[in-house]
Formats: C-alpha cells, structure tokens, sequence
C-alpha cells in the first residue's frame, strides 16, 4: 500500500543530490537530536566528537556532490528547506579549519578528519550509507546507521522508512492496475482520489494542499527562473559552461524563422537546462522526485504555463498526478541512481512528466498510464556515471532529454487512442526496471567507477 504523501516526494532542498546532499542533511540533523537527548538525560561532561562514517555510493562521490559539507550541515542543526546555500557551499573548504557545532551550550569541535570516506567497502545493505557516531573521551557512546535511499528519504537501520507520515490513505492501492481498479469502484476521477487520499494522509484541507503544492512549483518555477539569468562557469572543476540562457536566446530566432518543431525542443531544452544548473551550483531546487533529475518537471510546468497558458489549477493538480506515477515506481522498483542506475532519476522523472502532460492535455488515466509507460520505457538501462561525482556531466544533458522523451511519451500516448491497450503496461515496465537495475554493475550505479565517469580519466576520490 502507497503511503507516501505528495510532499514527502516533492522536498526544498539545496544541490546537487537529493540522496547525497539532502538525505545525508536530514540523517545528520536527526542524530543531533538524539545527541540532544542524550546530554539532556545523562548530562554533557567529557570530551565528545562525532564521527561520520560515509560508504558506498556516499564514499565514492560523497565529495563531487557534497556529503561532507551536508553533514556538517545537519550537525548544525540546519535542514534542506532553509538553509543559506552559500553557507552551505563554504564549509569544509579550507583544510584544517575547526567547526563548534553548539549543542544546547556544548560546542563540539568537528573537522574534515571526523568524516571518513570508506571507497573499498560497504558492509551495509544500501549503497548509500552514512553512519554516525558519538564519542566521549574516543569510546562510542552510541550510533546509528542511516541509509539515503533516494530522494532525500532516509532509512534507520533497524527501523521503518523515517517517514512523517503515521497515516493510512483513504483509498489503498499498490501499482497501476489496483489504482484503475479502486477508480471504477470508486467512480472517481484521478485528481479526486489523490487529493482525497493527501487529506488522509497530512490532515490538511484540500484546499491547504492546493495551495502547498503552489508553493512547491513556485520554487520550482523560480529555479528555472534565476538559471534563464546565469551565465559563468559551473563549480567542481570540470569548466561546464551555463547554457541555459543561450539556448533561450535561440527560441525566437527558430520561430521567426519559422522552425516552430526547433523551438519548441530550444524552450524545452532552456528551461530544464536551467533547473539542472541551478541544481548543480548548489542552489535551492525540488527534489522531482531526485534533485539529479531536478530539471524536468520544473521544464514541462514552464512550458505548459508560460507557452501553453494552462491553468495554475491545472497545472497543480497534474503535478498531483505526476507523483502518483512517482509513487509507484518508488514503492515497487527505486528512484535512486545508486540502487538502479540513472533509470531511476531521469526515467522516473521523464515517466512522471508525460503523465503531467497528458493529464494537462486531457488524457484520462488509461492515456496517462500510457504516457508514463513510454517515456519510462525508453530510459531503461540508463547508467548512472557522472563524471567525477559531480551532477553536470551527463546529468544537465540528460535532464534537457528527459524532458523532450516526456513530452514526446505523452504525444504518443495521444496517437493511441482508440486503438485498445498496449501490449505493455506501466507496471510491468517498472518491474522490469527494477530487474535491470539490479542487474547493472555497480560500476554504473553512482560510484563514478565506470562509464563516462572513467572514460576521460577522472577517478573517484577527491582532487582527482
């Protein structure tokens, strides 16, 4: 059963990695308020650290994508939604330097020797695991053991999903078919029985959800905004030239030469190059559902409001609807790049972009299931190997693909109508998803030890 609210899917957090940067933020900030128990029950006396351990996939491009400064983050007390980026992009710069996070009054000294990146082995059951440790005097005191399951969502070893959600659904489901099958029971639209099932799940109003998911897209939407701006020169060392503003440039020269298909794909293209670069600065996106994948959303939303004129209504409640697609993939295969390569990040986003696209357009659920299908099919197999461990190359391109797969999923999709049930349904196509992740090496699952990561030389360990 789906029990997954549309705003634990959709978070405000800052780049370049929902599951490196964002998840690894809030496992830290939650280990500093068990830290806060502790004193608070058996006192502060002695000499404590923290230690933080990082493995897998968070070892070996914790540091292209910032893990160490996120940590330190959260061990400030800071979260994903409010925290300065600039900050943020400062800590952990300049070697040696000592940190004092204070704890009710006890200020303890933290430095780049208190994280250590394990790049030879993990021994736990995800590929993104971060522990965390409390000393006193160097002995542990206690410690728990995180997993960033993509997404910014976390898991304790031991433990259930860290969810904020204790609620059940109003109406159950598990996948596509049980969701088609609690519609016609049910007689209800789509829209209806998600946002009755977000009243369920948060206690909110469906008015109050309508306008939290307005809040989400305005966020969205100024990220595509502010990276229509920038010009320069992207961080990390790579030399990645911002694009975004360029290639928007070029969308009134293709129409008033009438090359209306090229300016289309240059608007498309504009916009979710934007978001990624924004994404990859370090700056604040939503996590749509992966901040690697961050930019294609936010580019079908710009594209159907500012070249299509939909409705802001509209617009919200097929954002509802893209997340139920994002539900079902992540309960029945991964959105994480380290558990089943880049088919989980640009995949499930294209997937849930085209369903955003046909609900906008007037497709029904079966067209919709459809849309998803197509686009979600067609990045099956996609790796995960960014270069350096950095989310710029391939991840922007990628992106900017993403979004044209998604719009074409959706137009084809369309021509179907009339024509009976394709041969392959959405969830199958997710389960075979899941299968071919599992089956890709992990040199392609966000280790940065295969693919376009290596081809050019670049290893995974810092100042590579």
């Amino acid at each position: 059963m789906i029990c997954t609210s549309f705003f634990e899917l959709f978070k405000i957090g800052p780049g370049p990695s929902s599951s490196h940067t964002v998840g690894p933020m809030r496992a830290a900030n939650l280990f500093r308020e068990l830290v806060l128990q502790y004193f608070t029950h058996y006192g502060a006396a002695g000499n404590y650290r923290i230690r933080c351990e990082l493995y897998g996939a968070l070892a070996a491009t914790g540091h292209g994508h910032g893990t160490h400064r996120a940590v330190l983050a959260g061990l400030f007390g800071q979260i994903p939604q409010t925290v300065n980026t600039e900050w943020l992009s400062s800590l952990l710069e300049t070697a040696g330097e000592v940190y004092m996070p204070d704890f009710s009054g006890l200020k303890m000294p933290f430095t780049e020797h208190d994280i250590f990146f394990d790049y030879t082995h993990n021994p736990y059951r995800h590929p993104n695991t971060l522990k965390l440790v409390l000393l006193n005097n160097f002995r542990p005191v206690f410690e728990r053991i995180y997993y960033s399951v993509g997404g910014g969502f976390i898991e304790e070893e031991g433990a259930a999903t860290l969810s904020a959600n204790t609620k059940k659904p109003r109406y159950e489901y598990h996948n596509m078919d049980s969701l088609l099958l609690t519609l016609q029971a049910q007689n209800l639209h789509i829209d209806e029985l998600l946002l009755q099932n977000e009243t369920a799940l948060t206690g909110l109003t469906e008015e109050e959800i309508m306008e939290r998911i307005g809040q989400i897209m305005e966020v969205m939407r100024q990220s595509v905004r502010q990276g229509l701006k920038k010009e320069g020169i992207l961080p990390g060392g790579l030399h990645v030239y911002r694009r975004a503003k360029g290639m928007y440039e070029k969308v009134q020269q293709h129409a008033q030469h009438g090359r209306h298909a090229e300016a289309l794909f240059a608007r498309l293209n504009a916009y979710a190059l934007a978001t990624s670069e924004e994404n990859a600065a370090g700056q604040m996106v939503v996590t749509a559902p992966t901040n690697g994948a961050a930019g294609i959303l936010p580019a079908c939303l710009e594209y159907l409001r500012h070249d299509c004129s939909v409705p802001e209504n509209t617009l919200r409640k097929g954002l509802l609807v893209a997340a139920m697609i994002g539900f079902i993939i992540k309960d029945n295969a991964s959105i994480s790049g380290a558990e089943l390569g880049c088919m989980a990040e640009v995949g499930s986003a294209a997937s849930m972009a085209a369903a955003l696209f046909s609900y906008c357009n007037g497709g029904d659920i079966h067209e919709i299931g459809t849309a998803a299908e197509i686009a979600l099919e067609h990045h099956l197999g996609m790796t995960c190997d960014p270069i350096k461990g950095l989310v710029q190359i391939p991840c922007i391109e990628r992106n900017a693909n993403g979004a044209i797969k998604a719009y074409n999923a959706y137009l084809l999709a369309a021509g179907r109508a009339g024509i009976g049930k394709p041969v392959i349904s959405f969830d199958q196509v997710v389960e075979v998803m899941r299968q071919t992740g599992q089956d890709l090496s992990h040199k392609y699952k966000e280790t940065a030890t295969g693919g376009l990561a290596t081809t050019f030389g670049w290893g995974n360990m810092p100042g590579s």
